[in-house]
Parts: structure tokens; sequence; C-alpha cells
């Protein structure tokens, strides 16, 4: 009886969105192994024996009931800040920042997955505070004090990057819960005025040091700006059509420390050109118009947020690491969803997008 179950809801699954995410993948997993060939570490395995514990993620998720997580969003939200408590205290520093905890072979981030956790977890407090009728400043100082610890454990670690999308995904929740506009603009308003006190007084020197390399490569050339200026050779040298597969050098040179990470779709212009560039583009472009579709045809307000909220990562996620290697964007360390390598970026998307999967099976449900 509970396998017929499972096989029903397995019959809902959205398989054109199945495709469209392992397409990405495999995509992703040519690029990586064509970044990392001349290396010695095998992340082409790695990223092989992630894939498989993702796909259990994905299909476990999807099977599950999302509105669970609304049923019990308070103790979420505890374990959320738990865990980032955790990572202060038994967490491992890495280029300056305490953001890993060490699982014996495995490092986990968990900034990474207290992403989804907030989405849960905020969309179910506007629900249950603010359904309908929030208009007000007050309503969303409130709203703000529910994101703001987990806002600033991340802050501390510092992920800079996390951290926006942290406020990135508060907006999108507020606009989705009818915030007045000028609400919006004074959030806008604050965060402007915000960032010159910020980078005099909160930011690290490192990353002072990416805001000025991102402003003025030349700088420093041979050290900060050294990515940014690898990544612009690196695309401008695949032209239109790319130097083809395996054919990259900034990465197999080792002139592109990153190749395989943060600056994978460096790698990817470089073999693939202007074109494939632009079919990438369009990949992710159809995949998040699968999530927002998801979003506006389930009736459920939860669902929908969670949906909304999802698709607000992947879109901040791609802006951002697309701006960076082109040197339009700082450098911030924000992956390359379903492109770069790394065992918690890739479990996260494939559990988001197992999330996705749920509401699209369960939304009709009761």
């Amino acid at each position: 009886m509970q396998n017929n179950i499972y096989l029903k809801k397995i019959s809902k699954f959205s398989v054109f969105f199945v495709v469209n995410i392992l397409l990405l993948f495999i995509i992703s997993l040519s690029t990586i192994y064509s970044a990392t060939i001349t290396k010695s570490e095998p992340f082409f395995i790695k990223e092989i024996i992630w894939f498989i514990i993702s796909v259990f993620v994905f299909v476990g998720v999807s099977l599950v009931d999302y509105r669970k997580y609304y049923k019990y969003s308070t103790a979420i939200y505890i374990f959320n800040i738990l865990m980032l408590l955790s990572v202060l205290v038994i967490g491992t520093s890495r280029l300056g920042a305490k953001r890993w905890i060490d699982l014996g072979p495995l490092a986990l981030q968990p900034s990474e997955f207290s992403k989804l956790l907030l989405i849960f977890t905020f969309s179910a407090y506007l629900i249950n505070n603010y359904s309908d009728k929030y208009t007000g400043f007050k309503a969303m100082f409130m709203s703000f004090l529910h994101i703001f610890p987990i806002f600033f454990l991340i802050a501390v670690e510092p992920d800079l990057g996390t951290s926006l999308v942290i406020i990135l995904i508060y907006g999108m929740l507020l606009f989705l819960n009818k915030l007045e506009w000028k609400c919006i603009a004074t959030v806008f308003i604050s965060i402007a005025a915000f960032i010159p006190i910020s980078y005099k007084f909160l930011l690290k020197a490192y990353q002072k040091d990416r805001i000025d390399t991102f402003l003025n490569p030349e700088l420093d050339a041979l050290g900060t700006g050294w990515n940014i200026t690898q990544s612009k050779i690196a695309i401008g040298s695949g032209k239109i059509f790319g130097k083809g597969f395996l054919n990259n050098t900034q990465g197999k040179l080792k002139y592109l420390p990153e190749s395989h990470t943060d600056f994978i779709g460096s790698v990817f212009l470089e073999e693939r050109g202007f074109l494939g560039g632009s079919m990438l583009l369009l990949i992710y472009i159809v995949l998040l118009a699968q999530i927002i579709y998801i979003a506006d045809t389930t009736e459920d307000k939860f669902g929908k947020y969670v949906c909304y909220g999802i698709a607000t990562i992947f879109f901040f996620h791609i802006f951002v690491n697309m701006g960076m290697i082109m040197g339009i964007m700082p450098v911030t360390g924000l992956p390359l969803l379903l492109m770069s390598y790394g065992g918690s970026s890739l479990v996260f998307s494939f559990l988001i997008l197992g999330v996705v999967q749920s509401v699209k099976i369960h939304r009709g449900n009761k």
C-alpha cells in the first residue's frame, strides 16, 4: 500500500523539470572534468559520488509533503539557529572564514542549507501573522526581527554572499505579501545608505580588497585582482564558438586557481564561447520559469512563497556568479548552482529543487 502511494507520487514528477536539472549537471560534470584534468585530486569522481547522494536527496524530499515544513516551522527555526551557532563553536576556518563543519572526509557548510530553512520559517511567519494585512513599517520591522538572528550568524562567519541572499529572500517574500511601495522604497534607501558604513566599519580586509579590485583590477593585478583578470582572458579567448572541449588554457595551466568552483563559468565560456554561454543561460532561464510556473499555479500560499524563495536563491546565484566572472560584480564566493564543484552546493541545489517538485506533487492533495 505504501509502495503504491510512493509510485503514484513519482508518476506526478515533472519530467521536463528533471531533464532540465540533469542537463545542467551533465554540462557541469564535463566542465569539471575539463577544468581539473591536470590536477591530482579526483574532483570528477568526487562530484559523481555527490551526484548520487544528491539524487537520493532529491527523490526523498520530493516525496515528503512540503506542508510539513509549515507545521514544524518553529522547530525548524530553532534548529536553524542552533546549526549556525555550532559553526562558530566547532567550525573550521578556511581563507579567513569559519563556515564549515568537518565530518570526517566530508565538510558541511550549514549556511547553504540555512537559506532554505529560513524560507520555510519566514513564509510560515508571514502567513501566520500578516496574511493579507501586511502593510506598514511596524510589520516590516517585526518581520525583520525574525530573519535577523539568521542574517547575523551568517554575516559574522563571515559569508557576505549568503548574507545578501538572506536579505533578498526577505525582500521577495515581503513583496509577495503585499508590502506597501513606500516601505519597499525605504528598504532600498536604507540599504543604499548602509553600504558605505558597511565598507568602512563592518567588512573584513579581504572583502574590501575584493571590492577595490572589482572597481580597478589593476590595483593588485597579481593578487586579489588576479582571478578577475584571468577570468576575463578566458572568456575573451573563447570568442563566438569557443576553443572546444578540453581546450581551456587558463584552468589547465593553473592561471585560474578556482576554475572548477567559483570560476567554472569562465572555463565553460572559454571552451564553448558566446553561443555556448547563451545556451547555458537559456537553460537556467527555463529552469527559473518552471519554478515560477509551479509557484503561480499553486493555490496554497505557503507553497507559493517557498517556490518564489527558491527561485530567488537561484536567480541571485546565477546573476552574481556570472557577473563576477565577467568582472561586472565583485567576487563574493557564491557558486554557480548545478555547475560549480562542491558537495554542499550540489546537495543543496538538488534539495531545494526537490522541495519545488514536492510542491508540484502535493499541492492538490488534502
